[in-house]
């Protein structure tokens, strides 16, 4: 067996996302049935640069991050989504997990991108949020849910910080914080 077949190694899970119809209602459920949260909301997430394999696209939708257990968790509403394979992406039965998300060192991030394209996972999004960059690889037929990249930086961390530290004892109070984007 080759020895790189499984290679580059992706490393532990930064995050899942869950695609959902509606955020308030669906932490709503999460704070009542896990005690998950608190969730911090971003409306009509800012990204630039929206490509899908080169070209322009939409991916116009909101989030919110929380934390249930150990876990950091995102949830998506879709508003606009193009070219079609962009929809696909997000277009089955709802509530239903989207994403796991992992960061590499920047360094290693234009390999493994490639990588995952030429072992059958092909990138079919890009978008930037701040200096976050971020691919998304259809890994539907492989593992029933894409692969999210991004690259390692202190924005990320920071703001996975903010949300970790928000879960840390929390009381239950205002379970939804929106977030000026």
């Amino acid at each position: 067996m080759p020895e790189d077949l499984f290679r580059p190694q992706l490393g532990e899970p930064h995050h899942c996302a869950y695609v959902v119809e509606g955020i308030e209602s669906t932490v709503s459920r999460l704070v009542d049935q896990l005690g998950a949260g608190p969730f911090f909301f971003i409306e009509n997430v800012p990204l630039v640069n929206v490509r899908s394999r080169g070209e322009p696209a939409q991916f116009v939708h909101n989030s919110a991050f929380g934390y249930c257990g150990d876990g950091a968790i995102e949830l998506i509403e879709t508003v606009s989504l193009a070219p079609e394979r962009v929809e696909r992406g997000f277009a089955a039965p709802r509530p239903r997990i989207q994403h796991v998300a992992y960061v590499v060192p920047s360094t290693e991030v234009v390999d493994l991108r490639s990588s995952l394209d030429e072992r059958g996972l092909p990138q079919y999004l890009s978008t930037w949020l701040g200096e976050v960059e971020t691919t998304l690889h259809d890994a539907s037929a492989t593992l029933g849910h894409d692969i999210e990249i991004h690259a390692d930086n202190e924005g990320l961390h920071d703001f996975f910080a903010m949300v970790r530290s928000a879960a840390d004892g929390w009381d239950r109070s205002a379970p939804l914080r929106p977030l000026q984007s």
